[in-house]
């Protein structure tokens, strides 16, 4: 009976340590320049930022934008740029650049995870904006 007993006892506590150990947390998903940022920068910041525009530097490849990293996210987190009309006097134009906070959300995290480059398939590649 003893024996029967200390049997269900680890048998027990096997179970309450299997299931706390079920499953391992998902990884965190990362944040790549190719599959998440480049997107986001061609549509929104290439038009200035882009080789013989008026932007201070080129965001057109991974090449050019990585070591403005840091300055990137400041500048979408404090919403300077895209520049925006923010008076109410004025109305907003249908080519109006602003991010939305997912996409602030994303170059924040990709700029945070380290700026991965990442891949992405060259059909995949969004077009460049005029």
């Amino acid at each position: 009976m003893a024996l029967r007993n200390c049997f269900l006892m680890i048998a027990a506590v096997a179970l309450a340590l299997a299931a706390q150990y079920k499953q391992p947390p998902p990884a965190p998903t990362l944040v790549t320049y190719r599959q998440d940022v480049q997107p986001i920068l061609a549509k929104h910041c290439e038009g200035c930022h882009s080789p013989g525009h008026m932007g201070p530097m080129a965001l057109n490849s991974y090449e050019a934008a990585r070591p403005w990293t840091q300055q990137i996210k400041a500048t979408v987190q404090s919403k300077k740029m895209p520049p925006a009309v923010t008076s109410p006097h004025y109305i907003l134009f249908s080519s109006d650049d602003a991010l939305t906070p997912q996409q602030i959300d994303i170059v924040v995290k990709w700029v945070d995870g380290g700026a991965a480059e990442g891949t992405m398939e060259p059909a995949k590649r969004p077009a460049r904006r005029k």
